[in-house]
């Protein structure tokens, strides 16, 4: 079975990593990992590296994306995603495409396939949310696939009420949580001596991504959160970056004029997956609009502070406490969660037992 795995950036890599580990190892499957997006820019990272340092052979580095994060980059980057894989596909014969999420890059190499007529298989299809326009883009993807892995049954409801059918809706939970299984966390000192940071010292995790639906806002809550961090007290700060989205450049260059003026304040551009669980596993807390925040951050029982509406509307479970974007929330919400009491580890999003699910799955339905 030849299948095509497409990854456009550090944001899914996490992600994909257990189950790239399970589907490569398999004698019965043929894996060819094409990579594009960010993840061949020299400008976000270079990070199709982290497939090759983790030992994956990339078959394929398509270069589609515009610089720049204007609406008119993205659309222009999307057009062009779209051309590029439509000469892939034409090229090659897979018997499946695996996509993950509601990236606009996936959307336009999803689309390309169509006329292919190649089976896909999406995973996180029926999630929302609210603050980004990924929603579109992860719905019509769902409606373009035909095999759906989904995170918990209430994504499973809505991915058939997208596709008018209960057929091929397999709840296999988030494959991002069997990373735990597998993955070797770092200790404190290997932390400390890779990124030159000690998290013995109390730690938050801090990833803020843009929101592409209230895009006049993103410099108003930048500045707020800003303002929110010079104010935290008892804490070192570990920043990582945003993603390549509309607005993300602004708010990456007002993060890091932020880091390089504060002294108990870290930025990073890439943690890696290990590197990311491990800092998760220490930090006291999370404060973002990150996807790890409302799935992985549970499996470590760890409170979050999702701010603003870009993850709304998905699942999450006790941890997460939902905040404005504004200094005085965010403020009461640190002091709350340090009144709380400790969380266990049960994790809405499953077991870790993701991938094996899947990879059966892909072998008795194709």
């Amino acid at each position: 079975m030849k299948i095509a795995l497409i990854s456009c950036g550090r944001s899914d890599y996490s992600i994909y990593l257990p189950l790239i580990k399970k589907l490569d190892a398999d004698s019965e499957i043929d894996l060819e990992i094409i990579a594009f997006g960010t993840h061949v820019s020299n400008f976000y990272g270079h990070t199709v590296d982290l497939f090759r340092n983790d030992g994956f052979e990339v078959s394929e580095e398509i270069e589609s994306l515009v610089l720049g994060d204007s609406p008119d980059s993205i659309a222009t980057s999307m057009g062009l995603t779209m051309i590029k894989f439509s000469n892939l596909w034409q090229s090659k014969n897979y018997d499946c495409i695996i996509v993950l999420g509601d990236r606009f890059e996936m959307f336009s190499a999803i689309a390309a396939s169509v006329p292919f007529n190649i089976p896909v298989a999406h995973l996180h299809g029926g999630e929302t949310t609210l603050g980004a326009i990924d929603d579109k883009f992860r719905h019509c993807i769902t409606t373009m696939s035909t095999l759906h892995f989904v995170t918990t049954e209430d994504h499973a409801d809505r991915v058939v009420q997208l596709i008018n059918s209960d057929s091929n809706i397999f709840n296999v939970g988030a494959p991002a949580l069997d990373n735990l299984k597998d993955l070797d966390l770092m200790s404190i000192e290997e932390f400390n001596s890779v990124f030159g940071i000690d998290l013995n010292n109390p730690t938050i995790l801090i990833t803020f991504h843009p929101e592409t639906v209230n895009l006049e806002k993103n410099i108003e809550y930048t500045d707020e959160l800003i303002k929110t961090m010079e104010s935290i007290s008892g804490y070192q700060l570990l920043i990582t970056m945003p993603n390549a989205d509309t607005m993300g450049t602004i708010i990456r260059e007002k993060l890091n004029a932020f880091i390089d003026k504060t002294e108990y304040a870290f930025g990073v551009e890439i943690l890696g997956a290990r590197g990311y669980y491990s800092c998760m596993e220490f930090c006291s807390m999370l404060i973002g609009n990150t996807s790890s925040g409302i799935i992985e951050a549970a499996s470590f029982a760890k409170y979050v502070i999702n701010v603003g509406d870009r993850q709304k509307g998905r699942s999450h479970g006790p941890n997460v406490i939902h905040s404005g974007i504004s200094q005085e929330e965010i403020l009461g919400n640190i002091s709350k969660i340090e009144s709380l009491p400790k969380l266990d580890r049960n994790n809405i999003y499953g077991d870790g037992n993701a991938t094996q699910k899947i990879v059966q799955l892909l072998k008795e339905k194709l």
